[in-house]
């Protein structure tokens, strides 16, 4: 007799963000019922096993095979870009979407042969100095070298690039639903990969700049804290280094110290276009790190923000709608690669997993016909020394 594993009905719930009574109103039972399937002390009726697999797009023997998922990140490296440390609450869901995307890019990347990655190292080159008494002595400055030190490790040479660069960097940069309490988080899991992962609610170009940007900060300088055990001022000050950082990162103090002296007006907000051009980065944040800078004094600053509020920047700038968001692709690239060269088919996906193609278009937010041209590929004969036959994992 199979035996129905409720651990994965669990997982396939928390991956989609449901809770018990979420999962239970969507199929028309009772919450309790949902309890003892999860608990392993029902076994669902075929009618609901036909529900839930259609829901989680998974075949039927997902559930009657052990777990294949293990955790791959704990609570506490996980760090936020949220407006409020209670965002956290929804970490442990998070988790387990974490293990999930963790595992499927660790599977596809066997595969390939991949070097090192440049953010590896550059978290390695970067470490000593976190620990050093250099560091403590004065953090906003440390901090800014460390940016500078970081621009030009990864040879960023202009903002527009930033997605691009970080993803070949070695960053999976993936987008999902994260509600609007949060912008972006990012974690390095126990196979050393780290991720970013953006909020995939509407968001301007260079908001998300600074998100990306604010999240690197996290991965280069933070890993070593324990996050979930921060006082809210301690994590206050871990936001304010991230913030110092993105800055930092992304308008270069001698660059950006010779273009704001050209402004005519440094207090009026739409002095700033030009700038924003450039550096795609919004006018706040400009504003904020030419006050940190001292390229303001307190007066034009306040006059400087006064005018944000007047003009209501803070929720609309102007360009917001001209400069276009860049969407990652690293993930997306992997996955066209492994199915047009034929290293896996479509198929594969049930024999081996036991899930259907939607079930990687809504983790990994591809489009819905992502997989329609793999169905019936075409013979298609390659020499690629690069890429190993899916054979030698099947044994």
């Amino acid at each position: 007799m199979f035996m129905f594993f409720g651990e994965k009905l669990t997982q396939l719930r928390e991956l989609n963000g449901l809770s018990r009574k979420e999962l239970a109103d969507k199929l028309t039972i009772s919450e309790q019922a949902v309890w003892q399937y999860e608990t392993d002390n029902l076994v669902p009726r075929i009618e609901i096993l036909n529900q839930i697999k259609t829901l989680f797009s998974v075949d039927t023997k997902f559930f009657f095979q052990t777990t294949f998922i293990e955790p791959v990140v704990s609570e506490e490296h996980v760090a936020y870009r949220a407006k409020d440390r209670d965002s956290r609450k929804k970490t442990k869901l998070e988790l387990t979407y974490l293990d999930y995307v963790d595992y499927y890019i660790n599977y596809f990347e066997k595969f390939l042969v991949t070097p090192t990655s440049s953010i590896t190292k550059l978290q390695l080159q970067i470490k000593p100095f976190l620990h050093s008494s250099k560091f403590v002595e004065d953090i906003p400055r440390s901090i800014a070298k460390i940016a500078s030190y970081s621009r030009q490790s990864l040879q960023l040479h202009h903002n527009k690039d930033l997605m691009y660069v970080l993803e070949s960097s070695g960053i999976y940069i993936l987008e999902k639903d994260l509600g609007t309490e949060i912008d972006a988080y990012s974690v390095i899991t126990k196979h050393n990969r780290s991720f970013i992962i953006l909020g995939s609610l509407k968001k301007t170009a260079v908001r998300r700049n600074f998100d990306l940007a604010h999240e690197l900060g996290h991965l280069l300088m933070h890993e070593d804290i324990d996050m979930e055990s921060l006082t809210k001022k301690e994590h206050r000050e871990i936001e304010h280094q991230a913030n110092l950082f993105a800055a930092d990162f992304l308008l270069p103090e001698e660059e950006f110290t010779a273009d704001f002296a050209e402004l005519q007006r440094k207090s009026n907000p739409d002095s700033y276009l030009d700038l924003k051009r450039k550096y795609l980065v919004s006018i706040a944040a400009m504003g904020y790190h030419a006050y940190q800078l001292g390229l303001m004094n307190y007066q034009e600053n306040r006059y400087f923000y006064g005018q944000l509020t007047k003009k209501k920047y803070k929720t609309f700038e102007p360009l917001d709608d001209e400069i276009v968001p860049i969407k990652p692709g690293r993930v997306k690239s992997l996955l066209q690669l492994i199915y047009k060269k034929q290293v896996l088919a479509v198929p594969d996906l049930s024999n081996i997993f036991h899930i259907i193609p939607s079930f990687l278009v809504k983790l990994f937010n591809l489009n819905p016909d992502f997989f329609d041209e793999y169905v019936a590929p075409k013979p298609d004969y390659f020499s690629a020394t690069n890429i190993i036959s899916i054979d030698k994992f099947r044994n």
